[in-house]
This record gives C-alpha cells, structure tokens and sequence, in this order.
C-alpha cells in the first residue's frame, strides 16, 4: 500500500511554516483529520501544527489516507507557485498523482489507460501521473498504455465527431492522422495560418509515430527473447518516449476538441 513517506511529509512541513495558521486549520478539520501528539521536530507553531496533525491520521486505513490526500492537496493551493512542483513530484515519487486539487494512490495497471467517454477526457491527468510511474516500474506494460492511450482517444473524439471509426487493425499512424483532420478547425487556403495549422499537424503525427514504433519494438524484443532467451525487453527509457509523446498528443487533442466545442456551443 502506497502512504506518504516521511521525507515527502517533512517537505510539506517544511512549506507550512509560510501558510497562515487558519489556512492549515482549515485544510485539515475541512475533511474531519484531527489533532495528535506531537511527535517532536523543528519550532514554529505552524510546523508543529502541521505535524500534530498528520500524527493523528493512520495511513494503512485507505479512508484516513484520502483524507490526508486531500489535505495535503488543499495545502497545494496555498504554498508559493515556485514550491507547488517541488511538493508535486516529491508525492509523485511515493506513487501518488495530484488531480482535480487532491492527491490519491496511483493505480498502475496497464488495462485502465483508455478514453473511450466524453467525460474521461478531462482526466487526462490522471492517466498521464500514473503512465510515468508505471514506465519506471513496468516499461512494458507502460508502453502498451501509452499506445492504448492515443488509440483510445482518437478513436473516442472520431466518435464524436462523427466521422467512420477505423478498423480494429488500423495503423495508429492513419488512426492519429484521421482524428487532427477531423479536429482542424482552420479550412484550407488560408495562408500562412494554414500553414501553422499543417506544421502542428505534422508534430503530432511524429507523436503518434513515436509511440507505434515503440509499441511495435516489443514485438521485436519478444521475437528475440522466444530465440535467445536473454533480451530483457525495453527499458524505462523507452517507455519514458512513448509515455511523454502519448501524454502530449492525447493533452493537446483532448483540449483542442474542448475548445471546439466551446466555440460553437
């Protein structure tokens, strides 16, 4: 089970001791986390304060550690702009990912990664906090949701759009192509915008291609290992590509369809 490890805490006490006191009052009794004891640590009323009150939370109770996630959360919102990713990612390495103003234990099953609803495309955050971890822990599998990612959700806004879906075995490439056609707001012949238009268009199909290469590259390390029995398959350098190129062509599409549906609603 995932809980916030001390090191992290003691960064977030660290960034208490410049927020008001009602504010960490307010952040913690906000969802029901009540003083403890005080297990000791450097002065100042507001570090004391802070750690009186994660004493008093159990984090092997899943309840009691949402609680604290959404604690800590709120905290977010109320240190310096220059402190949030610092306190951000050091969550994010105890396997936490913070959405929607909360953090909560990432879930890093491979199966979870599809946009298949209108209402899933604005956590693409969650799906993005919890690839990254996985490309460290399981590459592959990593991998396999960044491809699952980007299929996913072009085929979801092709849907939506109302355009034919693409076959089972499409190329994810034309898959890709298809969807930032059908998303193109700009119509042809409008000069040098079109032209911008087409130079994004092409950087995102590098994406996409990025990342049925690298899913098309286990194909090759499992041809191996079945032959030599030693290729170890890719590393979590490969699944960092494919995560960073799936996780930005699915946060770009995913706005740009938003944004289109504003403008004509």
């Amino acid at each position: 089970m995932k809980v916030f490890s001390r090191g992290t805490l003691g960064k977030f006490e660290d960034a208490s001791a410049s927020i008001p006191l009602r504010q960490i009052d307010r952040a913690f009794q906000g969802v029901d986390i009540r003083l403890g004891a005080d297990p000791g640590g450097p002065a100042g009323s507001r570090r004391t304060q802070f750690r009186r009150y994660v004493a008093g939370v159990d984090q092997n109770d899943p309840q009691q550690l949402n609680r604290l996630g959404d604690a800590l959360g709120a905290l977010i919102e109320e240190v310096a702009a220059s402190k949030e990713d610092f306190l951000v990612k050091a969550a994010e390495l105890d396997g936490f990912f913070f959405a929607k103003g909360v953090f909560r234990p990432a879930v890093t099953s491979q199966t979870s990664f599809a946009v298949t609803r209108l209402e899933e495309l604005v956590f693409i955050d969650d799906r993005t906090g919890r690839l990254h971890l996985l490309a460290n822990e399981n590459p592959k599998d990593a991998i396999g949701g960044a491809f699952e990612l980007v299929d996913s959700i072009c085929r979801t806004l092709l849907r939506l759009a109302g355009e034919p879906a693409p076959g089972k075995t499409a190329d994810l490439v034309d898959i890709a192509e298809a969807t930032l056609k059908a998303l193109e707001r700009v119509p042809a012949g409008v000069g040098d915008v079109q032209k911008d238009a087409a130079v994004v268009r092409r950087c995102l199909q590098q994406l996409a291609a990025v990342v049925a290469s690298l899913a098309e590259l286990q194909n090759v390390y499992g041809a191996v290992r079945r032959r030599h029995g030693k290729w170890k398959g890719p590393s979590a350098r490969h699944a960092r590509l494919a995560v960073g190129a799936a996780v930005t062509f699915a946060g770009f599409v995913a706005e740009t369809y938003a944004e289109r549906t504003n403008e004509h609603s």
